[in-house]
């Protein structure tokens, strides 16, 4: 007996290994309508498949949101005023691949002007228009066949109007692990547009860097938070006397301007084994 289960694989501007060698640039869209005279506004991705065979592939939107875990939520049937998926077309929307090549995609996204202020949103999906069958390994005589279909998602920004950029962290602070430390950031972002921020954090004792730990960057969404968890080694505190932990933050605001956020947190080391 053999059951047939349809599953689906998704990426966010990444090439996805073993089922689909599909890259796409850039990774993500991120644009100021403020500095677009017409009512519309025309760009392009560009699509690389595998190459040995050829693939096709359809383009279409949907909506997303950020969450305060910095997750992609995904509801394409969202009844919001910054949701522009409705707006957007694609030329070609379905086209094949040849292996080895690439192909460019137009993106036109309409009616610019009738957006609200702040950020609006949309997902463009790249989705491969054939499935892939794979067998699963026969468990108690019952065998399947699983159908797999690729997507690969390309997230677009859109701000217009009077948008901000805003970003803060709420409070900072290191906390005792099995392991270590954790040094862990609420970082808000109190615009109407979201903040892409990177960074580092630093251990010092006196005027001695001890550490500089490198953060990945990330998003938060407008008008949200997300809590930010590093973990720092108890190795980095084995002397005794006072320690600085110190958050180093960086965003780009609505202007383009770098924007730099400290917090300090401060550790009294006894001396003892940790």
């Amino acid at each position: 007996m053999k059951k047939k289960i349809l599953g689906l694989l998704i990426a966010f501007g990444l090439s996805v290994p073993a089922f689909a060698s599909i890259t796409v640039s850039p990774t993500r869209l991120e644009i100021n309508a403020n500095k677009i005279r017409n009512n519309y506004v025309s760009t392009a991705i560009e699509i690389k498949g595998e190459t040995d065979k050829p693939v096709r592939y359809r383009a279409y939107a949907g909506y997303f949101s950020v969450s305060d875990k910095g997750d992609m939520l995904m509801d394409d049937n969202v009844n919001d005023s910054h949701n522009i998926s409705k707006q957007i077309r694609f030329v070609p929307s379905e086209f094949t691949v040849p292996p080895g090549k690439s192909q460019k995609v137009r993106v036109n996204i309409a009616n610019i002007k009738s957006l609200p202020d702040g950020e609006s949103r949309a997902i463009l999906y790249l989705e491969d228009v054939n499935p892939k069958e794979m067998n699963v390994p026969n468990n108690f005589g019952i065998g399947a066949q699983l159908i797999l279909k690729t997507r690969v998602g390309v997230p677009v920004y859109v701000d217009k109007g009077n948008f901000k950029k805003i970003g803060d962290v709420e409070s900072f602070e290191v906390i005792k692990s099995q392991n270590g430390y954790v040094a862990q950031a609420k970082i808000l972002s109190k615009g109407n547009s979201k903040i892409r921020y990177y960074g580092k954090i630093q251990v010092v004792k006196g005027k001695k860097l001890i550490d500089e730990i490198s953060i990945e960057s990330h998003v938060v969404g407008a008008e949200n938070s997300y809590t930010l968890k590093e973990v720092i080694s108890k190795d980095k505190f084995k002397e005794a006397g006072e320690y600085t932990v110190r958050l180093v933050l960086t965003y780009n605001d609505e202007n383009d301007n770098k924007k730099n956020i400290k917090k300090d947190a401060i550790l009294e080391m006894k001396g003892e084994k940790i």
